[in-house]
């Protein structure tokens, strides 16, 4: 009961500093959300902010942001009249999660099967490979790789769509560009766990007793790899299955970073500040779930 108030107590903390930073930042930036209009007769503009209560005092809209945000509608958004932030946000974030979803499988997937064959075979074929491509995926941005992807499976070898929504096949490109740096990482954790848990005596007596190197990997070695990799994918999942916003605005997915992407460009404040909660909290409770992931798989315990 107390880590479950705990958690709780932690996100509202989180959210709360991270929703009050992000409101009067906004309203520091000079300009505003009209500022981009052509000249408009002045009682035109007044009646567009007072739609919107931006000619309201600073407090009241502070409190009016807080407790939209607390329901979870974060106000109107100023680009699509009629419409809540909040019916925006929840009609784009199945995208940008399931593309997330996509790379963040793709990403465990390969690091696992490249670490564990890398641990095995020490210099071997899969550590060259190991070496390579998690230096490739580390140095390699995510924008670079997609537009070189797209470039050579979308137009010279015309495999998968090049952008755009649709079936599993648009998700693959924007997939793999996401998938690249986590993927270089994981396996190198992998790799280096499993390096250092087939020095131990556990190892050495699974293996007296007749198992197979590769058998006491997976069932006795993989096991003590899961804290250090849980520990890195607590803030890197939050970011994976929201999707990216330069890699969404390549490939012109239309998810949640492209409409964030959209909304700078636009100032549409209540929709800046609606999807900064989001991923906010995302971060908050991926980060945490993590953690007790980890502290429940840990053989110590």
């Amino acid at each position: 009961m107390r880590s479950v108030l705990s958690f709780a107590l932690s996100v509202f903390l989180v959210w709360f500093f991270v929703a009050t930073a992000t409101f009067f930042l906004m309203k520091s930036i000079p300009g505003g959300p009209l500022s981009k209009e052509r000249k408009v007769p002045p009682a035109v503009l007044a009646a567009i902010e007072a739609r919107y209560h931006l000619n309201d005092p600073l407090l009241v809209q502070y409190r009016d942001y807080l407790l939209d945000a607390a329901t979870f509608k974060f106000g109107l958004s100023i680009d699509d009249p009629g419409r809540t932030v909040g019916e925006i946000i929840w009609e784009r974030l199945p995208r940008s999660v399931m593309l997330g979803a996509l790379s963040l499988g793709m990403s465990l997937i390969v690091a696992f099967a490249l670490g564990t064959a890398s641990a095995i075979r020490p210099r071997g074929f899969a550590d060259r490979l190991l070496a390579v491509t998690a230096s490739a995926g580390v140095s390699v941005p995510s924008f670079i790789l997609g537009t070189i992807l797209m470039y050579w499976l979308a137009f010279r070898i015309p495999i998968f769509p090049s952008s755009g929504w649709g079936g599993i096949s648009y998700l693959i490109l924007p997939a793999i560009s996401l998938a690249a740096l986590p993927t270089a990482y994981l396996a190198r954790l992998v790799r280096a766990g499993l390096a250092e848990v087939m020095r131990a005596e556990f190892m050495l007596a699974a293996r007296a007793r007749g198992l197979s190197k590769f058998k006491a990997v997976v069932v006795h070695g993989l096991r003590h790899t899961l804290s250090p990799v849980l520990a890195y994918l607590g803030p890197q999942a939050a970011g994976i299955m929201t999707g990216s916003f330069v890699v969404e605005k390549i490939f012109n997915i239309p998810g949640l970073g492209l409409m964030y992407v959209q909304s700078i460009s636009n100032r549409n404040y209540p929709l800046i500040m609606g999807v900064t909660l989001v991923y906010t909290v995302m971060l908050v409770v991926f980060n945490l779930l993590s953690d007790m992931v980890a502290r429940m798989l840990d053989p110590r315990r």
